[in-house]
């Protein structure tokens, strides 16, 4: 997996990541839209062609995007982590 982040204003941040698909994509943007000062999420696949997803994030004026993306990240490895040890105990 590669990453380019390209920031586009205090507000918003586009993140290209290469090597990724839609399940990576749409866990982040769902994650982002539960989040209380994001305003728009979503990620798209430019051209199917090619090995690249754009994630954008967008949040509010009063907010740092960086404090947000850490933030829906930090939330998703805790999902991740506690699904991780429910299966294990579950085998």
């Amino acid at each position: 997996m590669e990453l380019d982040v390209k920031r586009v204003s205090d507000r918003e941040i586009i993140i290209i990541v290469s090597g990724e698909g839609h399940t990576l994509g749409n866990m982040i943007a769902k994650e982002a839209l539960q989040h209380p000062h994001v305003v728009f999420a979503t990620y798209r696949i430019p051209h199917p062609l090619q090995d690249k997803m754009e994630i954008t994030i967008i949040v509010d004026e009063n907010y740092s995007v960086d404090k947000a993306l850490h933030e829906i990240i930090g939330n998703l490895k805790k999902y991740l982590r506690e699904f991780k040890e429910r299966v294990e105990e579950a085998l």
